[in-house]
């Protein structure tokens, strides 16, 4: 009886999430299209729009650092929420050089410098319950980096070139060794969930890999071979890129888990930037872009996606909710 009551909750609480999702409700899923001042070659706007994560509704510390609720109720802190949020904070004081996004971007940025630990990373998976092989996410890193340079363009802290390194440094370390890499003979591969079956998570892909991108932009790159680092992931994901389509929408990660419609979309965006970024991968990057952007033009693929997605976490439900 217990079992199936947890199982009616699961399943209230995913078909709730489904409609927050689709309406664009959810703080977590709104739309993230290539962001407004984007441009490869430059640390300008982030290449991701953040914008909409800096509209936090939800509780916040003494210090007005975001809390995010688990489904048990507790509220923890998650490096992934503060640095997005720290980041569309940051195009915001671009586009309107209003001194209250830059003082949230300073803010957030010195509450990633002050919580990184000995290992140069932030530790997020047991914070959230979940046990990997390695605690740290090369999505959450990659992002810290992202705010780190920025955060160095606006007081030239050389403390802050030392965090990107360090998160730099941490995130190459392999799996098996507490880090959030694979070294295959495809390339490297980055891992959001470094788990013991690995099922590679295709946007976390992306926000580390332009982590990694800032870095070397800082002129800091050359202390790890960041451009040959660069090199082995974008061979990496250009192998790994057919394995991401379904044939009618896009998946999640290398599991066969379906995209929701957001992630499909932001799919769509994240190629974009990669073409736009890197002329070597141009061509494969474009060749999914416009597959995903065919697959998402039709109503009779997004409604499979949705049925196909819900049963997914029915059967499979996620080990991690926040609300």
């Amino acid at each position: 009886m217990k079992s199936f009551m947890r199982n009616l909750i699961i399943m209230g609480l995913m078909l709730k999430k489904c409609l927050l999702i689709t309406t664009g409700k959810s703080y977590y899923h709104q739309e993230q299209p290539i962001g407004k001042l984007f441009k490869p070659g430059n640390i300008l706007g982030y290449y991701n729009d953040l914008t909409a994560k800096t509209k936090w509704r939800g509780p916040v510390s003494e210090c007005g650092f975001p809390l995010n609720r688990k489904e048990d109720g507790k509220l923890v802190f998650v490096p992934t929420t503060i640095a997005q949020k720290a980041l569309g904070h940051y195009d915001m004081w671009l586009m309107s050089r209003d001194r209250w996004n830059l003082d949230e971007f300073m803010l957030l940025a010195r509450w990633l410098r002050n919580y990184q630990d000995g290992q140069g990373g932030w530790p997020i998976w047991s914070t959230l319950g979940l046990a990997c092989i390695s605690d740290y996410s090369a999505m959450v890193q990659g992002e810290a980096i992202s705010v780190a340079v920025r955060a160095h363009q606006i007081d030239g802290d050389l403390s802050w070139i030392k965090l990107a390194e360090a998160a730099a440094r941490l995130m190459l370390i392999p799996v098996e060794k507490g880090g959030t890499a694979r070294y295959t003979p495809e390339g490297l591969i980055l891992e959001e969930f470094p788990s013991k079956c690995p099922k590679t998570v295709l946007n976390g892909w992306f926000f580390a890999l332009y982590g990694l991108y800032d870095f070397m932009l800082a002129g800091a790159g050359s202390v790890l071979d960041i451009d040959q680092v660069l090199s082995e992931t974008l061979r990496a994901l250009s192998v790994f890129l057919p394995r991401y389509d379904a044939g009618y929408w896009s998946y999640y990660d290398t599991g066969h888990n379906l995209s929701s419609p957001f992630y499909h979309k932001l799919h769509i965006a994240q190629l974009y930037a990669l073409e736009m970024t890197f002329p070597g991968v141009e061509t494969v990057a474009g060749l999914y872009r416009r597959k995903f952007e065919q697959q998402w033009s039709k109503g009779t693929n997004k409604l499979r996606a949705v049925v196909g997605k819900g049963l997914q976490k029915l059967l499979h439900p996620p080990e991690i909710m926040l609300r």
